[in-house]
């Protein structure tokens, strides 16, 4: 795709501004729960000619303009959009059209990863953390009175959020063994002058 892509979109007036995007849909004035959108004009939704472009308005007109990252060459930032060139899995490069429609596509900061490199990825991570462990002494010990959540299969930290009490059963995300989680708080004191000091 070429980066300097600009084609006129005649059917959107210049003056138009309300327009978001969902996906490779662009949508101005956008009408919810069936109610017109606020400034009274129709709802239009339209996809752009060719895959990884998007509307932009460029002085009072707009425009279907490339919005694929690595066609623009910004390295390798979140893409919300790509090209057909670039729809490939960052890991193994297969094109996304000749991997299998049922596959997982994990959406990743630089595209997305399919599922069979993300399967090979994720059993590294977990071999490497149980070797890893294994060579360390770990044991269910090493996992009192943390100041992180530890796996006490592969002493993986795991996610603190959104826990806020004891779980009976949870699954490490690198490992997948199972484990229980209690959470300890320790006490603190504050006071505050309510009556009148003593003479």
């Amino acid at each position: 795709m070429d980066k300097k892509t600009k084609i006129l979109i005649p059917e959107i007036p210049g003056d138009w501004t309300a327009r978001i995007r969902s996906g490779h849909l662009n949508i101005w004035n956008e009408a919810l729960h069936g109610r017109p959108h606020r400034n009274g004009l129709p709802e239009v939704r339209m996809e752009p000619p060719e895959k990884g472009l998007y509307a932009e308005r460029i002085g009072e007109a707009w425009y279907w303009v490339c919005g694929c990252e690595r066609c623009l060459d910004r390295g390798k930032g979140y893409s919300y959009i790509v090209c057909h060139e670039h729809d490939r899995c960052i890991t193994c490069h297969t094109h996304n059209t000749e991997l299998p429609k049922n596959m997982t596509r994990w959406g990743k900061r630089e595209g997305f990863r399919c599922g069979t490199c993300q399967d090979h990825l994720d059993a590294t991570r977990k071999a490497d953390a149980l070797a890893k462990a294994a060579a360390s002494g770990h044991s269910e010990s090493d996992c009192s009175y943390t100041d992180a959540i530890l796996c006490p299969h592969c002493a993986s930290e795991q996610s603190s959020d959104d826990r806020y009490e004891d779980e009976a059963e949870a699954e490490c995300g690198v490992c997948g063994g199972l484990y229980s989680l209690e959470l300890h708080y320790s006490v603190s004191y504050t006071t505050m002058v309510a009556g009148k000091a003593p003479a």
